[in-house]
Parts: C-alpha cells; structure tokens; sequence
C-alpha cells in the first residue's frame, strides 16, 4: 500500500482517498518563537490527510528532536559544511544561485501539492528558486517596514520577485501584514492573516510536569533570544532603576543570543547581577512564567509576541512596549498595559503594574479569554483552508 493512499470502507463501497503532500522550509530548528510556533503546528496537524516533509538548511537546532515522528525531515547538509558556506556565499556576494538550485534539485525530488516556506529570509529565497508549479505560500514572523532585516540576503528586487512568486504571504498579525504591504506595496500574492496558536493544554502540562518553588521576591520574567530586535537591556537599566529606589523585585531573563556576554557586562557595570538572573535557553520556560508576578516583553520590534499569549494563558500579567503583534494583543490596554520604547516609559508601566495588585488579579481573568483567541484549533482551521 502506497504511504500517500488511505483506504476506507463506507457502506459497502471503497473510498480512496489521497493525502495532501505538504514540503516546509526552514533553516536550522533553534530556540525562536517562529521554530517553536512550527513545532505546534506541526504536532497539532491530523497525517491522515496529509503527508509531510520538512526541508531544513541545516539539520540542527535544540527543537529538532520535537519534529513529530509522522513528518519526514529532508535536510540541505546535515551541518554547516564548507559547500554550504560557498553557496551561501555565491548567493549573497555574487548573486549567484547556482549551488543552492543544485542540492535543491538533488534533495526534493518528489512533487507536493503545497510549498510553505515558514520564515522570510533565507526559507523564502530557497522557496522562490524552486520553480515548481505546486500552490506556494510563505509565512512573514515580524514587521518587515520597521525591521528589515532580510533586505541583505537578496539582490536588487529579488526578495520582491520572491514574494510575487508566493500565491499567499501570511503574516501573523493584522499590523504585521500592513507593514509588509508597506514594505511592498508591489507585491502581487494574496496577503492573509494567520495568528500563531497558543496551546493551552501542552503549556500546562508543561507547568505541572516540571513544577518549582515559589519566587519569594516580586518577579518579573523575560522571554527572547539575546539579540539587537529584543532589547533586553532596556531590561537591565530597569533593574538598576528600582534597585537605586530600594524596591525588592528580581529578573528573571530566559533565552540565549549573540548578545549574552555584552548583557552580562551591563548587568555587571550597572551592578544588577544580584538582582538578575541570566537563566539561558530553555525548552520548557513555562513553569517560570507561571511563577512570575509580571511578564515584560521590551522588544524593538516584534511581529506577534507570542510570550505575551502564553503568559495570560497561564494567569501572568503582561507589560509590552508597543510594537505590532502586541498592539494588537494586548488592544489599547485591554489586557494587559503597552508601553512607549524609552526606559521612562518602560518604568513608568511596569511600577503601575507592580503597585497595583487589583489591576494584576482583572488581567490575570481576562488574559485566560484573550489567549482563547489564539488557540490552537483556530490557527489549524485556518491552516486546512489555505491548504484547499
């Protein structure tokens, strides 16, 4: 019996019917929001209607042993090897994309019904020089207008042709999809709204699976990699502020990044180490937010915040700088309190949260309905529609 074929029986008659064959692409599966947002989908799809690849750049990354067992993982090069290196080079410098059409051509030699490069960048150019004539569509994670950080990995109007060449561009939140059309007003695919799911029940089995003590201080948690767009040390100059007014709160910052050793030293030079605590990557965050009185979220930019969404699903309050997948998150303070990016601003909502127990208890009930929004079963039903 073929792998793509399911047979059923019904009154009598025989039914044959066809799983759709979906590729993905990605690079290396790190710690990110948009990897761990892959992951959910992934693990939430139903494989008796479709059949699934996954095609990484590299075949890395902390989340890889999380791929479910029913998708079939096609990596470009198992490690980031000397001819992955050229081609990568070629391609940038020389805008030559010979190498990569090549061990494309070697490695996805079935045809799919559906294409999904699931990240800009890299996932989208690989997706564009495949030339098939499957339905294509591409996911965009963050406010490409205000953060465009894939403009150097494409020659002169090649990331546009890229796009024109999707039949749908989903973004992740509605200030997210105007950003893109901002950034490309020219771009021919239909553009869509997808919101990243939340899935409740695996964050609290999570919670109980891995339960630790009470923080005895006030808390507040951070969750994001250690780079440039997340700006974790307006977090740290917050840290000093307080300190330097004598209010007892601890920090505590979950991720990893380029920038680790440089928020390290700030933490020191601003003496704050006693007061902050660098808890690293962490594939299950969530019993730590669970015990945090605050969740802060201090990002540059940011296309959904899914921290935000998985902290009022577990009853955390939410502070947020205004960027676009907050914005529309959180809605004009309904559920939580946004912020402007300058530290004044950042202090001056975080202690309205802190001082104020009430306001934490009315968000800690309305941020369980707010995260409904975002579940898991309504992105996979939006999901199943693109995939028609």
């Amino acid at each position: 019996m073929q792998k793509n074929i399911r047979y059923i029986y019904q009154f009598n008659e025989l039914i044959i019917f066809v799983l759709k064959k979906i590729l993905f692409i990605y690079g290396p599966l790190g710690g990110g929001g948009a990897e761990r947002v892959l992951i959910d989908l992934l693990n939430n799809l139903d494989y008796s209607k479709y059949e699934v690849d996954l095609c990484l750049m590299v075949n890395q990354g902390v989340l890889l042993p999380e791929v479910p067992k029913e998708v079939t993982i096609i990596p470009l090069w198992e490690k980031y090897t000397l001819y992955y290196k050229i081609a990568y080079r070629c391609s940038i410098l020389l805008n030559n994309n010979y190498l990569f059409k090549r061990i494309l051509k070697q490695k996805l030699i079935k045809k799919y019904d559906v294409e999904i490069s699931f990240l800009e960048g890299m996932p989208l150019k690989l997706h564009a020089l495949l030339g098939t004539s499957s339905k294509k569509i591409t996911w965009v994670h963050c406010d490409l207008f205000n953060y465009p950080y894939t403009k150097h990995l494409f020659a002169k109007n090649e990331e546009l042709n890229a796009y024109n060449k999707m039949n749908a561009v989903v973004c992740v939140s509605n200030d997210s999809r105007l950003a893109f059309e901002k950034r490309f007003p020219n771009c021919t695919a239909n553009k869509v709204v997808v919101y990243n799911p939340i899935d409740t029940k695996k964050i609290n089995q999570l919670v109980k699976d891995n339960i630790i003590g009470k923080n005895q201080s006030f808390t507040i948690v951070t969750v994001g990699r250690l780079t440039m767009p997340k700006k974790i040390d307006r977090v740290i100059r917050l840290a000093a502020r307080l300190k330097d007014e004598g209010i007892r709160v601890q920090f505590q910052i979950i991720g990893d990044g380029e920038l680790k050793e440089e928020l390290l030293q700030l933490a020191t030079d601003l003496k704050v180490t006693d007061v902050v605590t660098f808890l690293g990557f962490m594939k299950n965050p969530f019993p730590y937010i669970k015990n945090a009185d605050v969740m802060l979220l201090s990002s540059g930019f940011e296309g959904f915040g899914l921290v935000l969404c998985e902290a009022m699903s577990l009853g955390v309050p939410v502070v947020s700088t205004k960027t676009a997948g907050p914005i529309e998150i959180i809605d004009n303070n309904k559920y939580g309190i946004l912020c402007d990016h300058d530290d004044a601003s950042i202090y001056k909502a975080v202690k309205e949260m802190m001082n104020n127990e009430g306001l934490r208890n009315s968000y800690k009930k309305i941020g369980y309905k707010r995260a409904a929004d975002f579940s898991v079963e309504n992105t996979i039903k939006q999901f199943e529609e693109l995939m028609q």
